[in-house]
């Protein structure tokens, strides 16, 4: 008996300890799956912010963080050509442009349309298509924009666009950017994107692009002659200018181009053939972060107020590349008789130039300004001067100078809510504006307030008339201490200058 009441209570107790484990496994595997199913609680704001502004960090281009934003391709990215231009080419393009370039033509602007227009592609985005529709009466393209998040226009837009100079290889730190601007402001205004690049795109880059907006996008090349080295430049002697440039160290120096790219954006990008109908536009490159929502349209603000040029970061360029910039443009104002009622912004009170500038891969301004005779005419002068490769003109003072000459300091505007990162320059809103709450702002120096800005400048920059007498007494000025650097400067200029410097000081 005792071995059966033995075997009897043995049997029980392996069924229970079976049931236990199997009970025992599957609450573990129930916990799991609720846990992973669970919806994100409301209250916690730190989880909601990490995951909302994930992608918004800092963006680093290199291999480490290259898969950070792969291309994202869709099958509703459909590439045809811009209204009005040539659908049909010859199978040999390289043989169409060669030939392009050797004919004779009177209008120039034709010239480079019928040049680029191979590659010329362009993307109708949903929003656009959708709007219109909309427009039309049509129902169901509400119900498709609020199942998309694509927000109706509520008034008409002003004529402008994102410019983007850019190369293929640079796509995926421009998604990072994009997906930024996009969700920062675009997305609420759809104002479409032009994207140039002095080789043709790529049909990965175009597809890419085009599939992370639903703004209109257009692929352009740019013209030959807008990236070239003109005639009137002696390439023997500009290449010994950056091999002399690159041996001192000097950021860029011996780039070829970086010169293109400086000459493109100082004097022909607003020649371009796909923005000839285009009144504005915001400049746009590739790594840059934007950390500001912006609730209104800055182009519809800037026209509105009368503003002609902006920008949002001012700095003091590399001295050893524009060692004449500023005598070419006091020789030009002085043959102009130009007149400003800011152009001090720029001058030391030694009449020299203080280096300061508007940072020019962030403005938003008018293409209708840049086109007018007057600039025209700026650029031309620095173009013959040959400064851009026998020195290394930027664009950015260019552009700042230019703005200081033709236009009155309340056409100029600082964008003070809009928060931007170049390379190592960031800056944000002050804690105390009033746009400081729609920003997410790094943990890091604000730009605006270090010693390299020239913001401080700006902001107490008071207006006084820049009349012919004070352009010529700058030129002298400016001779004198030339003279004086080759040692060959007359007493009666030692001694005025030993004034000007000790007065200088206060």
């Amino acid at each position: 008996m005792k071995g059966t009441g033995i075997r009897r209570l043995a049997v029980p107790s392996a069924v229970s300890l079976c049931v236990a484990c199997v009970y025992f496994a599957c609450v573990v595997v129930i916990c799991r799956s609720a846990l992973n199913e669970r919806p994100m609680r409301v209250g916690s704001e730190q989880s909601v912010l990490e995951d909302e502004y994930l992608w918004k960090q800092t963006a680093r281009i290199d291999k480490e963080a290259e898969n950070v934003t792969e291309p994202r391709w869709s099958a509703n990215v459909t590439l045809g050509r811009l209204p009005g231009w040539p659908t049909e080419f010859p199978s040999d393009l390289d043989a169409y442009r060669t030939r392009v370039l050797a004919t004779p033509w009177i209008n120039v602007t034709e010239k480079h349309r019928a040049e680029i227009a191979p590659w010329v592609w362009h993307h109708r985005g949903l929003a656009d298509n959708l709007q219109s529709q909309l427009d039309a009466g049509s129902r169901e393209a509400l119900t498709e924009m609020a199942r998309l998040g694509i927000v109706p226009r509520a008034s008409s837009l002003a004529n402008a666009a994102f410019v983007v100079l850019i190369r293929n290889r640079e796509l995926h730190a421009f998604l990072a950017t994009m997906r930024q601007l996009e969700d920062r402001f675009n997305r609420r205004f759809h104002y479409p994107y032009v994207f140039l690049n002095d080789e043709p795109f790529t049909d990965e880059f175009m597809h890419a692009v085009s599939a992370n907006t639903h703004s209109n996008v257009t692929f352009a090349r740019i013209p030959h002659d807008h990236w070239r080295v003109p005639e009137f430049v002696n390439e023997g002697q500009a290449t010994r200018a950056r091999e002399q440039m690159a041996a001192r160290g000097v950021v860029y120096g011996g780039s070829l181009s970086y010169r293109h790219m400086c000459r493109f954006n100082s004097g022909f990008f607003y020649k371009h053939p796909v923005l000839q109908n285009v009144d504005w536009y915001w400049r746009v490159e590739p790594g840059v972060d934007f950390y500001c929502d912006l609730d209104y349209d800055p182009f519809a603000f800037m026209r509105a107020s009368g503003k002609k040029y902006s920008f949002v970061i001012a700095l003091r360029e590399l001295a050893e590349t524009v060692p004449t910039l500023w005598d070419h443009t006091l020789q030009f104002m002085l043959e102009r008789n130009i007149t400003s009622n800011w152009m001090s912004y720029f001058v030391s009170r030694t009449g020299e130039y203080n280096l300061c500038h508007f940072w020019s891969n962030f403005e938003i301004a008018s293409l209708n300004w840049l086109r007018s005779p007057e600039y025209a005419a700026y650029f031309t002068y620095l173009d013959r001067a040959q400064g851009f490769f026998m020195e290394r003109w930027g664009d950015a003072p260019v552009h700042s100078l230019a703005a200081g000459m033709l236009l009155r300091r309340d056409e100029v505007h600082f964008f003070d809510d809009i928060g931007y990162r170049h390379d190592a320059f960031a800056r944000c809103p002050a804690s105390t504006s009033a746009g400081y709450n729609r920003c997410r702002c790094p943990d890091e120096p604000n730009f605006d307030t270090s010693p390299g800005s020239c913001l401080p400048r700006w902001k107490r920059l008071d207006e006084a008339e820049w009349t012919h007498r004070d352009t010529r007494e700058a030129l002298r000025l400016v001779s004198e201490r030339r003279l004086f650097a080759t040692g060959v400067e007359p007493p009666i200029a030692v001694e005025r200058r030993r004034w000007y410097d000790f007065f200088g000081a206060f």
